[in-house]
């Protein structure tokens, strides 16, 4: 009985260890990231911050660059990092612009100067596109014009979410998006050296308690197929964030019109390979936007 005592008292221990340290894990993944910003502005040359609210009562920052007679509406989501927000996709303004496109950039909720606490991964996200679209598309400006999203990572699984739950979309370009919550966490407890088969349905039981029971819901895989605009899915073949082949599978679930883009690159695609991916953008643009 001792040694059965004993057993069953390391095993609680291994267990409640591998619990506190999944725990600590997932906080750190998901707690806010309202950080400075990756660009230092002068007063003078600094954007001018707009707010739309959500239809969960979240206010949201984004900025807008207006092209005069724009070909169209690009609005870029950012990923996930910290720092991160609308700054981290700053860079992809002046090659659009210089294409004809009009842009917006917004912090998703828990990011820079927008509200919220928690970053959900999609989950919630979603939300926020929904309503700097329809503040673009209530521009007369962007009267007939496209409107769509440029998302990277996670800002490409909301932009799925977005189109799949409300139909406002006129095209999505999803750069290097997850497929389900299985593949991205698994994809993190790798990086952090442990093995998801142990460790996996931890980390799922435990995000019920930070995204609600209904949070496996909200995936591009899931969404993916709802999607019947223009979409053209990125995928990085050296990925070392999420797990590559995500993007494949979106690619081959996603119904008609569908572009497919690999780009031999790591995770941030723009980053080590700008020509690569503003090429592949302004091509799908071009035949997608007007």
């Amino acid at each position: 009985m001792k040694y059965i005592f004993f057993a069953s008292l390391l095993l609680c221990t291994v267990y409640f260890t591998c619990l506190f340290w999944t725990w600590n894990l997932l906080q750190f993944n998901v707690s806010t990231h309202h950080a400075d910003a990756i660009l230092t502005f002068t007063p003078e040359s600094k954007p001018k911050t707009y707010f739309v609210t959500t239809r969960d009562n979240k206010k949201i920052a984004y900025w807008y660059f207006p092209v005069e007679k724009s070909r169209g509406v690009v609005i870029l989501v950012h990923g996930y990092g910290n720092p991160g927000g609308k700054s981290a996709v700053f860079g992809q303004v002046e090659y659009l612009q210089k294409a004809g496109y009009s842009t917006a950039l917004l912090d998703l909720r828990s990011y820079g100067e927008s509200e919220g606490q928690q970053i959900s991964m999609g989950v919630h996200e979603w939300k926020d596109l929904e309503a700097v679209y329809d503040q673009m598309k209530l521009l007369p400006e962007n009267n007939n014009k496209k409107i769509g999203f440029l998302g990277i990572s996670m800002g490409a699984v909301s932009s799925i979410i977005e189109v799949g739950q409300t139909g406002k979309g006129d095209f999505i370009i999803a750069s290097v998006p997850y497929a389900n919550f299985d593949s991205l966490f698994s994809a993190q407890l790798t990086r952090e050296g442990v093995s998801p088969t142990l460790f996996l349905p931890l980390m799922k039981q435990l995000a019920y308690t930070e995204f609600g029971t209904e949070y496996q819901k909200f995936t591009a895989e899931n969404y993916i197929t709802r999607v019947h605009v223009p979409i053209l899915i990125i995928r990085a073949l050296h990925d070392d964030v999420v797990k590559s082949e995500d993007a494949q599978v979106l690619y081959e679930a996603a119904a008609q019109p569908k572009t497919y883009a690999e780009i031999e690159s790591r995770h941030d695609i723009f980053y080590f390979h700008p020509d690569e991916f503003k090429e592949v953008v302004l091509d799908f643009l071009q035949k997608n936007s007007n």
